[in-house]
């Protein structure tokens, strides 16, 4: 992985919509540009493959109700909407994410 790559990690589920809600969410953190202030320590032995930028965005879930979180979920929605408003791009959606 290149440094200038982000990976989106999201816990587990059979429903289709919710797994979209993840990646949305976690898409729209990027969009939003959170996490990327943050200072969590750079150390090496935990997950040592991912970049320390990488890491820090993996590690910075807290809390759920603060402004950034709620910011991205807002936004996760509407990315959501548009794409359940267009058959189009909701079956290239699927064929990418899955």
């Amino acid at each position: 992985m290149k440094e200038s790559e982000d990976i989106v990690i999201h816990a587990p589920t059979e429903s289709l919509l919710h797994r979209q809600q993840f990646v949305l969410h976690e898409f729209a953190h990027m969009l939003l540009g959170h996490g990327d202030d943050e200072d969590f320590s750079n150390d090496d032995s935990l997950l040592p493959d991912i970049p320390p930028h990488t890491r820090r965005r993996l590690l910075a879930r807290k809390d759920l109700d603060s402004e950034s979180e709620i910011a991205a979920e807002s936004l996760a929605d509407h990315l959501a909407a548009a794409i359940r408003g267009s058959a189009f791009a909701e079956s290239r959606y699927l064929e990418i994410f899955g």
